[in-house]
């Protein structure tokens, strides 16, 4: 008796069904996609049962005659897809022609459908565990509207690893969404045993349909993003740092359209909220890439959820440039949505504690990637703490074109508070309280990360070395870390045993306690990986040496060191935050003043 044998076709497609339909929201899925290929205006999904009784997915598409409509039933077979050469450049979301045979193969399904010629009656199939039990005319108008009923009928052992059905529901939900989102001229509604769950009419704002996917808190902190690089563009919409989430699930890519899910996409977009999140939270966005198909793969993935890329590196350099670009301007802080009590979501006033560094991975590869994106900018002399360059007013070569006051040049200072936060005024009469030590340790790190990039950071040697003693541990650390250190601006030199002799510091730290900031410095040198280079974290040694050399908490600040420090904010980048993701400013605005005191 031979060993090997050929499946019957049926067990075939069951066996497909389980690479394409691993619940409900699978079906929803292709059904959705195959109307969306079909040029619908109109998409409409019912539930019951969470998908499981029933999934209904009805269109205005170009419909299907009745020839067409029972090959579809078979599989591979597609409209989408004409040749080999046809696989190099995809620009539909369903090509296999594997869904429809292998959703009939595990339920019960229906398909009535009209391709609207004159004359010509619709189709309607009826089929049962893949094999068409009907096929008669039917009376409709063009488009098509398929009924899965009764999903897993003949495969109980499937259905028993099913969730129950509000999960199943939002499962469903998110895949509508997902695809609403990539196609704003359609319109889309979803309901559930009749109860609409998302409705969308074609032509919604992208910001409407975003709320969908990200919250309406999320959305009222979505600023556009725009940028290309070669023959990639990138644009949508990302939050400011305003906002974060505990997960990254509330970033969605797309590629050509397409919905993914790409680990070194997702990491190129969190690389460019480096510095401005706290550690551990994720940013929140609908971001698409455009890019030719023939230098993207959409076929090593059998729900079609990765892509392979011919040149990943410039997918990945056009969207952290895309990101980082916009976030560097800081554009919310002009159009910052309040809540109800006037506040800005999320960016609570600072406490008066000093910024605790995170680990941040990688963030040598941030740095080198963005180097493109800065230009220099000068240091300061070693006892310039507070010389800080003022924007023009007039006069000079550039009377012609003065340059117009940015968010903080335009504040005005009204005085200091608890010797720690900055109080000013806004134009439209808004009270903006400012963090002295995170946004004087902003404008500190912008410039020693800019000399440091420049190889041009400036050293002020001491007149007598500093002696700092550490524990063993650290110790060792930062004695395998002398020359990289010394790449950073501090010249430090083992003295014997556990100490270590610092002879020289960044004229730009002018004041830093030394002892205090090698510590610092040589604990985070222990968290690097054995083997691997300091400047993978310079991010952070940078962020530490800005944090203790910026005017701290319970530091007085008189009028015009208040007012430099203001307008030099203006001229650096991720203004609004401090190197470890902490917010430097807080709005409260008039409206919610006077209606506190009764005004209102």
């Amino acid at each position: 008796m031979p060993l090997i044998q050929i499946l019957p076709p049926g067990l075939v497609n069951q066996i497909a069904a389980g690479e394409v339909v691993e619940r409900p929201a699978s079906v929803a899925k292709e059904l959705v996609e195959n109307a969306l290929d079909a040029g619908a205006r109109q998409v409409q999904v019912d539930l019951e049962e969470g998908g499981l009784a029933l999934v209904r997915v009805a269109d205005d598409g170009c419909g299907m005659e009745g020839d067409d409509a029972r090959l579809a039933l078979e599989r591979h077979a597609t409209s989408k897809l004409k040749d080999a050469a046809g696989l190099a450049a995809i620009a539909t979301l369903g090509f296999r022609g594997e869904a429809l045979p292998a959703i009939a193969s595990v339920a019960r399904m229906r398909v009535d459908t009209c391709d609207g010629a004159e004359g010509q009656p619709g189709t309607r199939l009826v089929l049962e565990g893949g094999r068409v039990v009907e096929h008669v005319p039917v009376a409709r108008p063009r488009g098509t509207t398929i009924e899965v009923r009764d999903l897993f009928f003949n495969t109980p052992a499937r259905r028993k690893f099913m969730r129950a059905p509000p999960s199943e529901v939002g499962h469903c939900s998110e895949v509508v969404i997902r695809l609403a989102l990539s196609y704003p001229d359609v319109g889309f509604t979803l309901r559930s045993s009749g109860r609409v769950l998302f409705g969308s009419p074609a032509g919604a704002s992208a910001r409407d349909r975003a709320a969908a996917a990200v919250g309406r808190d999320a959305a009222a902190q979505l600023m556009p993003i725009d940028g290309a690089r070669g023959e990639v563009r990138v644009h949508g919409l990302a939050t400011s740092p305003d906002h974060s989430e505990a997960t990254g699930r509330g970033l969605y890519l797309y590629v050509n359209g397409r919905y993914v899910r790409d680990r070194g996409a997702a990491h190129a977009v969190l690389r460019a909220y480096a510095g401005t999140l706290p550690h551990g939270r994720f940013p929140a966005g609908i971001l698409f890439v455009e890019l030719p198909p023939s230098r993207v793969d959409v076929n090593v993935h059998p729900q079609k959820l990765e892509v392979r890329f011919a040149d990943g590196r410039a997918v990945y350099d056009a969207l952290f440039h895309a990101v980082a670009q916009s976030l560097r301007t800081a554009p919310w802080l002009r159009h910052r949505p309040a809540t109800e009590n006037g506040a800005v979501p999320g960016a609570g006033v600072p406490t008066q504690a000093g910024c605790a560094p995170t680990a941040t991975e990688e963030v040598a590869s941030v740095l080198a990637e963005a180097q493109a994106l800065y230009g220099p900018v000068p240091l300061p002399g070693a006892n310039a703490a507070f010389e800080f360059p003022r924007p023009m007013a007039g006069g000079g070569d550039d009377a012609a074109s003065p340059r117009a006051p940015g968010y903080f040049g335009s504040l005005r200072f009204v005085g200091q508070h608890a010797r720690t936060y900055l109080l000013c005024e806004a134009p439209g009469g808004a009270l903006v309280v400012v963090d002295q030590h995170a946004s004087h340790e902003r404008l500190l790190f912008h410039r020693l990360r800019e000399a440091w990039r420049a190889r041009k950071l400036a050293v002020q040697p001491l007149l007598l070395p500093q002696i700092v003693t550490l524990p063993p541990a650290p110790a060792r650390a930062l004695e395998s870390a002398v020359d990289e250190l010394r790449a950073l601006g501090l010249d430090v030199e083992p003295f014997g045993g556990d100490a270590f002799a610092v002879k020289g510091a960044p004229a730009a730290l002018g004041g830093a306690d030394l002892s205090a900031l090698l510590r610092d410095l040589a604990q985070q040198l222990e968290q690097v990986e054995r083997g691997s280079a300091v400047d993978e974290a310079v991010h952070d040694l940078l962020a530490t040496m800005a944090c203790h050399s910026a005017v701290r908490a319970k530091q007085e600040l008189g009028e015009e060191e208040a007012r430099a420090l203001l307008d030099a904010l203006d001229a650096v980048d991720f203004k609004a935050r401090c190197p470890h993701g902490r917010p430097v400013v807080f709005e409260i605005s008039l409206a919610d003043l006077e209606r506190r005191v009764g005004r209102r």
